[in-house]
């Protein structure tokens, strides 16, 4: 029998990009490949730390923006423990470790400055779980009956719309409605962007997913939910990180 979190993940940078534009943190390692084929690992370790960022693709460097982000995730130690919330990953950390560590990457060059992307992460401990998003990038809860609770929240303007009770959460309305109203963005003066954080209990019958919205927004809630009913996943041999590397 397998003992430890059992981590599934995958990659595909679509047809329009021509660079991978997300980014990919498992097992305290990052990837950006065009095509990782999903696959089944192990982590031994009961506590850890998942993270996906979207890069935006408007913005002059969005693959640079989501690798900068989740290395500066990777970077967190003992020397960060003031800005951790009852040692989770919080607001506080991401304004004052992770947007700063983006900025000193990427604004200091007119040519990247304003490079952004999404952020979402799940980190998980001794029966408890943290979840943190910055913009659209999602974080789902599935519980052994096989129903979905969005944890994270959309960053966009009409899910504003929506919380004041100027649309319905079904209403249709124009893309641009559903463009991104927060993000992590490479440029000190951007620094009152809005971030979700949602700590709860877990137990091992359920299941998370991480994902950015080239898989829920294209694919939509039911094909989404059929997806990963139906999924299976070759086996890879722990530690993940060499699969990563």
């Amino acid at each position: 029998m397998k003992h430890g979190i059992e981590l599934a993940f995958a990659q595909h940078r679509g047809l329009l990009a021509r660079d991978q534009q997300d980014a990919l943190l498992v097992a305290g390692a990052v990837s950006q490949y065009p095509d990782l084929r999903a696959r089944l690992g192990i982590a031994e370790s009961q506590d850890g730390l998942c993270a996906v960022a979207d890069g935006v693709a408007i913005s002059p460097y969005p693959q640079r923006a989501s690798r900068t982000v989740l290395e500066a995730l990777c970077e967190i130690g003992p020397q960060h423990d003031d800005l951790l919330q009852d040692g989770w990953i919080g607001p506080r950390l991401i304004r004052r470790h992770v947007h700063p560590a983006l900025c000193r990457a990427l604004a200091g060059d007119r040519r990247t400055r304003g490079s952004a992307c999404t952020l979402a992460l799940l980190q998980w401990r001794a029966g408890r779980f943290s979840v943190l998003n910055v913009g659209d990038s999602r974080v789902y809860r599935i519980d052994r009956e096989g129903r979905w609770q969005q944890l994270s929240r959309d960053h966009t303007y009409f899910q504003s719309m929506v919380e004041r009770g100027e649309s319905a959460a079904d209403q249709y309305v124009g893309q641009l409605y559903h463009d991104l109203e927060h993000m992590l963005g490479a440029d000190e003066a951007e620094d009152d962007f809005a971030i979700h954080w949602r700590p709860g209990d877990w137990t091992p019958d359920e299941t998370f997913l991480i994902c950015t919205d080239g898989l829920h927004d294209t694919l939509g809630q039911e094909a989404l939910e059929a997806l990963l009913s139906t999924a299976t996943f070759p086996d890879v041999s722990s530690p993940l990180n060499r699969h990563l590397s």
